[in-house]
């Protein structure tokens, strides 16, 4: 009798979890699909990658659980996330605990690209499935490119956290790029005057970043507090590029974006490190 009391003392510890202590460890973001460049937003309470802007997206608490597990929690009516809704094991709003189904463990990508894998099943959370670009858990294997997703902190979206803007005045404007890690080699490579003229950087307050190094059309989401950094894996246009040097940076460039971890100013130049300390890029005001 004792024992079968304990069992369902347990079960309601484990279903139960009390809200009064997760804003000291939940984090307000936007998800957003790194394939699509769509956010994340709800339509007939089922999650779908289907919004163009921060503005139209589902605003979410991540909390953080043991290790590197999360759940998620709807800003506007307190529920959780949860997987295996229906027999395609959607992801939807509207539950009131976390459980293993409302669990995910968080996979880095590096910057702001993760994946999200559901505790409950094992697999990786998918977007773009079925009509509508609907979220669910369902694939195998490494994450590839529906499987990836942004996490972008509100502080990085411009009007959010009583308007406070996503990067320091020092970082937003014009730049062109004057050294990059070499994507072949991994060091630090000089670029000539007439290929660093050639490229720019523009930085919004907000965040948005937008850049050309001579052929496509690059962009991300940045946040930066202080020396940190944060960026999102560059989505691009596709366009092959004739001169093979221009490809050449353009593919560090969009290597080293994401994996800076540290920012530093230095005069008229923004000097961007890894997590090992190391300079990977070095951006000149125009």
């Amino acid at each position: 009798m004792f024992k079968k009391i304990a069992g369902l003392l347990a079960v309601a510890a484990a279903a139960f979890v009390s809200t009064a202590g997760l804003s000291a460890s939940a984090e307000e973001v936007f998800l957003r699909s790194n394939h699509s460049g769509k956010y994340v937003s709800r339509t007939n309470g089922m999650l779908a990658a289907t919004a163009a802007s921060s503005g139209q997206a589902l605003k979410l608490d991540m909390v953080r659980l043991d290790g590197d597990k999360v759940a998620f929690r709807v800003v506007s009516d307190s529920s959780f996330v949860r997987a295996g809704v229906g027999s395609g094991t959607f992801l939807a709003g509207g539950s009131p605990h976390i459980r293993g189904w409302e669990t995910f463990r968080l996979i880095s990508l590096g910057g702001m690209a993760h994946a999200l894998k559901s505790e409950q099943n094992g697999k990786l959370v998918r977007a773009g499935v079925g009509q509508g670009s609907l979220l669910a858990a369902v694939s195998d294997g490494k994450p590839r490119a529906w499987e990836i997703f942004d996490i972008v902190p509100a502080r990085a979206v411009q009007g959010n956290s009583g308007g406070r803007a996503a990067v320091s005045n020092a970082v937003r404007g014009s730049w062109r790029i004057l050294k990059v890690a070499a994507i072949q080699s991994g060091h630090l490579t000089t670029l000539s005057d007439a290929l660093s003229d050639g490229t720019r950087i523009d930085i919004a307050a907000g965040g948005s970043m937008s850049a050309n190094v001579g052929c496509n059309r690059i962009t991300a989401s940045i946040a930066q507090s202080g020396g940190s950094w944060q960026a999102s894996s560059p989505i691009q246009t596709k366009m092959l590029c004739p001169d093979q040097a221009v490809m050449s940076i353009e593919r560090s460039f969009t290597a080293a974006l994401p994996a800076a971890t540290q920012i530093t100013k230095s005069g008229p130049d923004l000097m961007l490190k890894n997590a090992s300390g190391e300079t990977i890029l070095v951006l000149r005001k125009r």
